[in-house]
């Protein structure tokens, strides 16, 4: 069953649902894919964090450096709080955080690239990344690639699963009515608990953009694109590629 393909906004600034993603979205090959960037990093600073669940592991894998997780849904990072305090936990976004520190390393995954809607709203935030990496320092985050039309899958029969939080409340979750508009696709996500009956149920919208134009806001940001991958094994990216996934170092 695929992934969610992504719920910020309300859904996860409650820390009861915010606790169902680690469920919803297990352990993968795309967090073993960050991880060793992170662990070839003296400092990270990952934003979108959500949980916190690569850092937290990170750590626990003997990382002695700086780690800092950002994140704009206060639920996940209370879940991500109670995960660790060995990590710095900041409530912010990609486009305003200011912290007061540089790092050799910035991620962003999960594909929360594609909450950014606009060009205005990418370079902003690859503005933000760069102001907090230290010279020459790593970019690395992925986005879908809109030739694979991901989002013709967002139905309930195919996206529909059962999930519990850590209390061992249970939960039904799905994602359905894809409407794409120009690049950009809007959805429901809804969330059932399966104890009161009671239904959550949200709009949310994603950028699926260009992967030429992508690249164009990346190089024109002052950035070297030194990996564009089509797949976790690093293979290139195709029509038929799930990911455009970037490792872009700062000029």
């Amino acid at each position: 069953m695929p992934a969610e393909p992504g719920r910020v906004a309300e859904g996860y600034a409650d820390a009861r649902f915010a606790e169902l993603y680690d469920a919803e979205n297990p352990w993968s090959r795309s967090d073993d894919f960050y991880q060793a960037l992170d662990l070839r990093a003296g400092s990270v600073l990952d934003v979108g964090c959500g949980t916190g669940r690569r850092l937290i592991s990170t750590r626990e894998r003997g990382h002695d450096g700086e780690l800092t997780g950002v994140d704009p849904a206060p639920g996940m990072l209370s879940v991500a709080r109670r995960g660790s305090d060995r990590v710095r936990w900041v409530l912010a976004d990609a486009v305003t955080m200011r912290l007061d520190s540089r790092v050799e390393l910035v991620t962003m995954t999960g594909h929360a690239f594609q909450e950014l809607l606009d060009d205005d709203a990418v370079r902003a935030a690859l503005a933000t990344f760069r102001r907090h990496l230290e010279p020459g320092g790593l970019l690395a985050f992925e986005t879908r690639n809109p030739a694979a039309r991901d989002w013709e899958g967002w139905r309930a029969q195919r996206t529909r699963q059962v999930v519990a939080n850590p209390a061992g409340e249970r939960f039904e979750t799905w994602v359905d009515a894809p409407e794409p508009h120009g690049d950009l696709v809007t959805f429901q996500s809804c969330i059932l608990d399966l104890g009161s009956g009671d239904l959550h149920a949200e709009s949310s919208t994603l950028r699926f953009v260009d992967p030429g134009r992508l690249r164009e806001l990346v190089e024109a940001a002052g950035f070297v694109v030194e990996g564009w991958f089509g797949d976790w094994d690093r293979g290139p990216v195709t029509p038929t590629s799930a990911e455009v996934i970037v490792l872009a170092r700062q000029d």
